[in-house]
C-alpha cells in the first residue's frame, strides 16, 4: 500500500508541473508584419498594395486575447480613363495609400509547436489619391470612416518568446468616398488582406 501510494506520488509530482507549463500563456504579445492588400476600389478595378503593420495584443486568458493593430499599404494606380456622365477624364499614374487602426477580440487555441487564432476588429480607416507628377492635378484624403476586418491566422512558436506568424488573412471592409475621383459618390470597399512577420512574447 505504501509503495502504491509512493508511486501515485510521484507520478503526481511529474503530472502537476506539466498541466502547469500547459495552461501558461503570454499575458502580452507585439507583432510586426509585411501584408499585401488586394484593396477594392471601384474605378482600379481592384489594386494590388504593399505596406506593412504592427499589433499588440493582450490576454486575458489562455484562449481569448484583445488587439489592437495598426497597418499601411501603398500602391501606383493608372494610367486609366473613366466617364463621369458626358465627360471623360484621362488619369495618369497615382499615389495610392490606405491606412487602418482596429481593435477587437482575438480567439487563440494554443499548442507547443504552434498557435492558430481568429479575430473580428472594428476601427477606422483613411484612404488616398494623390497625383504626385501633377499633370492631373488631383489630390484626395478621406476622413477617418469605419473598418472592419475578420480573419485568422497561424504562429509557428520558436520558442518561449518568440513566433513566426507565416499567414494571417483577413476580410477588410470599410466606408470610402474614393469609389468616385470626382467624389460624386459615397459607397464601401471589401478588400483582402494577407499579413506575414513575427511575434514577441512576454
Amino acid at each position: 500500500m505504501k509503495k502504491m501510494l509512493l508511486v501515485f506520488g510521484a507520478i503526481l509530482l511529474c503530472v502537476i508541473p506539466a498541466l502547469a507549463q500547459d495552461d501558461e500563456y503570454p499575458k502580452f504579445e507585439l507583432s510586426g508584419m509585411a501584408s499585401m492588400l488586394v484593396f477594392d476600389v471601384d474605378i482600379l478595378e481592384g489594386e494590388t498594395m504593399w505596406g506593412y503593420g504592427i499589433g499588440a495584443q493582450y490576454n486575458v486568458s489562455k484562449y481569448f486575447g484583445i488587439v489592437g493593430e495598426w497597418s499601411t499599404a501603398h500602391g501606383e494606380s493608372g494610367p486609366f480613363t473613366f466617364t463621369d456622365g458626358e465627360t471623360e477624364f484621362d488619369v495618369p499614374k497615382l499615389d495610392t495609400r490606405v491606412h487602418t487602426l482596429l481593435f477587437g477580440p482575438r480567439f487563440s487555441y494554443r499548442t507547443k509547436p504552434v498557435t492558430v487564432f481568429g479575430h473580428i476588429l472594428l476601427g477606422a480607416a483613411t484612404n488616398k489619391l494623390d497625383d504626385d507628377i501633377g499633370t492631373f492635378d488631383y489630390h484626395s484624403y478621406t476622413q477617418w470612416q469605419f473598418a472592419m476586418a475578420i480573419g485568422g491566422g497561424l504562429d509557428i512558436n520558436l520558442g518561449k518568446r518568440f513566433a513566426l506568424r507565416p499567414a494571417q488573412f483577413d476580410y477588410l471592409f470599410e466606408d470610402s468616398d474614393l469609389n468616385s475621383l470626382t467624389g460624386s459618390a459615397q459607397g464601401s470597399s471589401n478588400s483582402f488582406r494577407y499579413m506575414l512577420g513575427g511575434v514577441v512574447k512576454f
